[in-house]
């Protein structure tokens, strides 16, 4: 299951033009799609349909403010698909000349770790947000 996940996410990440929402939501936070539109320069369809395939794979995330409706990089899901990339590409055989021949270094194990903590508490942070 996690492997088909992957496989979606990787496949909504295969078009450049859902890297640049992606990258512009990460810099300008959440953005309604008109004001992603005009800073790309595409069509307002073009980027809702490109944010639906987002969302559905749960890179995006939606909330209705009124009749506006944000958009904002689900950090958590990025963080995940991160560590997705990098367990799919990782080469067990090819050693960093920056690790020891034991593989990855306690620093680096560390601060991996740290980022784990710190994705999962932005989202737990956003979910107590939602109840709020």
């Amino acid at each position: 299951m996690i492997a088909r996940n992957t496989a979606e996410i990787f496949k909504a990440l295969s078009v450049p033009s859902r890297i640049k929402i992606l990258s512009l939501l990460k810099t300008e936070g959440p953005l309604p799609v008109k004001n992603i539109a005009e800073t790309l320069g595409m069509t307002s369809p073009a980027v809702s349909q490109h944010l639906k395939v987002l969302r559905v794979v749960g890179l995006v995330d939606a909330h209705r403010q009124g009749y506006w409706v944000p958009y904002a990089v689900n950090s958590a899901a990025l963080h995940d698909c991160c560590g997705h990339l990098v367990q799919v590409c990782a080469c067990p055989n090819c050693a960093d000349p920056r690790e020891s021949e034991y593989g990855e270094t306690e620093t680096e194990k560390l601060l991996h770790k740290r980022g784990q903590l710190i994705a999962e508490l932005q989202r737990i942070e956003s979910e107590l947000e939602k109840l709020r």
